[in-house]
């Protein structure tokens, strides 16, 4: 994976970027403290992932992400910030994040991160996914979602546990369709990752074939 990082602060990006290139398979092509010289490492490289933190200054790294994703949307952004405040973990997948770190967690979690992303996964820090979750927790909207049947059969198959491959076959359907079922539920449930959507499936999944 080749990748660019910015974060405004100079030994802090210097730290990470050690242990990216620490990392088998991780190719840093440059880093940046600035937004609008993010954009322009980004369009210069061409790389497969932006890590990036969410307070630079010229281009706030919302905004930043956004122009990624809208521009070069070959580009997969992940945040990596000392902020995890459920609004703003929020904004920034519905953004297009693939993923949140907190600066407050495990150097090895970066090459977990690293790895879910490649292989096409959300990945949120634990403590980044418990504030989601006690968000979520106090109002669950997606309790009043109905979905279409065919994304319940969907749901009803990952909470047994199958892989996208196995539902398609059971369905006679590609593995793009179930991928896009997954989406679609992700985005109407209001549910961020795979762990989550997971999770709800074995909450309600079952019930629902057995009613």
């Amino acid at each position: 994976m080749r990748l660019v990082l910015a974060d405004s602060q100079p030994l802090v990006r210097a730290g990470i970027r050690k242990l990216c290139e620490a990392i088998v398979g991780i190719e840093v092509l440059g880093e940046t403290g600035d937004g609008q010289q993010l954009l322009e490492l980004v369009a210069r490289q061409q790389p497969d992932l932006a890590l990036i933190d969410l307070t630079l200054p010229t281009i706030n790294g919302l905004d930043v992400l956004q122009q990624i994703r809208r521009h070069y949307p070959q580009t997969m952004v992940m945040v990596l910030s000392a902020r995890s405040e459920a609004s703003q973990v929020r904004a920034a997948l519905k953004a297009g994040a693939v993923g949140y770190l907190s600066k407050q967690g495990e150097a090895v979690e970066l090459e977990l991160a690293l790895k879910a992303v490649a292989k096409r996964q959300t990945y949120l820090s634990p403590s980044v996914s418990h504030t989601l979750v006690g968000v979520r927790k106090s109002a669950r909207a997606e309790d009043s979602v109905t979905l279409p049947r065919r994304q319940q059969q969907v749901l009803q198959m990952i909470a047994r546990g199958k892989s996208t491959k196995e539902i398609a076959q059971l369905m006679g359907i590609s593995t793009k369709t179930v991928e896009t079922h997954r989406a679609r539920m992700m985005d109407a449930l209001g549910l961020y990752g795979t762990n989550a959507l997971m999770r709800y499936a074995i909450r309600t999944g079952l019930e629902g074939a057995e009613s």
